[in-house]
C-alpha cells in the first residue's frame, strides 16, 4: 500500500506542509498549515480523489498554523496537535503578539501524545513528542520507520530556533539524540522549512551535541 506525499510551501518565511496519502485507500492527512496554503491543498486532493481524514499541527509557532482555521473548514478534517499546543491555537495572538500574517484561533479536536497512533488507510504512523524548539512539538514516524515528518526538528546541517519563548537548547539535544538512537540511519527526514534529507546524514554533527 504506497504512500505519496506531497509538498505545498506558503507563507513569508517559506514553511511547508505536506500532503500524505494512502493511494490504494485514496485516504489523507496534513501536516501543517502554511499561510494561504489550504487551496492548493484542497485542490489537489480532490484532484486526486483522495480524502483528507486528519489535519495534524506539529507546533503552533505561527507560521506553521496560519491555515489551520481555514483548512479545517475547508476539508471538514479533525485538527490534531499535543495536548500543550491546545491553548496556544485557540488563543494565538496572546503568543505571538504582533504577526506578519493573520492566525485566527482554531479548536484542536483531537490531542496527540508522545506513543499515539496516527491511522492513515492501511497505514498507521507514531507521534514522537520531540520539544526543544518549542514544547508542544511533535512529528509522525511511519510503521516502517522509513519515514520522518518532523516539522522543524531537524534540518539538513541544523536543527529548530532555541532562541524563542519556550524552547530550550539542552532539551532540543535531546530530542535529537533520541532520533539518532531510534530511527535508521536510511528514514527520511521531511522538515517544516527546505529540502529533505536523512537521519544517517545528520547524525554526525547530532553525535557531536553537548550531554545536558
Amino acid at each position: 500500500m504506497p504512500l505519496e506525499i506531497l509538498t505545498f510551501v506558503g507563507g513569508p518565511v517559506e514553511t511547508n506542509a505536506y500532503l500524505v496519502a494512502d493511494t490504494e485507500k485514496n485516504e489523507a492527512l496534513v501536516i501543517d498549515a502554511p499561510h494561504e496554503t489550504t487551496a492548493a491543498i484542497v485542490a489537489e486532493a480532490a484532484a486526486r480523489g483522495w480524502t483528507i481524514g486528519r489535519i495534524v499541527i506539529t507546533h503552533t509557532h505561527w507560521d506553521h498554523v496560519a491555515d489551520a482555521r481555514a483548512l479545517r473548514e475547508a476539508t471538514g478534517a479533525p485538527l490534531a496537535a499535543h495536548p500543550l499546543a491546545v491553548d496556544n491555537l485557540a488563543n494565538p495572538t496572546s503568543f505571538f503578539g504582533m504577526l506578519p500574517v493573520e492566525v485566527p484561533p482554531v479548536e484542536t479536536d483531537e490531542t496527540l501524545a508522545d506513543g499515539a497512533a496516527v491511522p492513515l488507510g492501511g497505514h498507521v504512523f507514531t507521534v514522537m513528542h520531540l520539544p526543544g524548539h518549542d514544547p508542544s512539538h511533535i512529528a509522525l514516524v511511519d510503521e516502517n520507520r522509513e519515514i520522518f515528518l518532523g516539522g522543524d526538528v531537524l534540518f539538513p546541517g541544523g536543527h529548530g530556533r532555541t532562541d524563542l519563548p519556550g524552547a530550550d537548547q539542552a532539551v532540543m539535544n535531546a530530542s535529537l539524540r533520541r532520533l539518532v538512537a531510534v530511527l535508521p540511519p536510511a528514514a527520511r527526514v521531511l522538515p517544516g522549512h527546505g529540502a529533505p534529507t536523512t537521519i544517517g546524514a545528520e547524525a554526525p554533527w547530532i553525535g557531536m551535541l553537548r550531554e545536558p
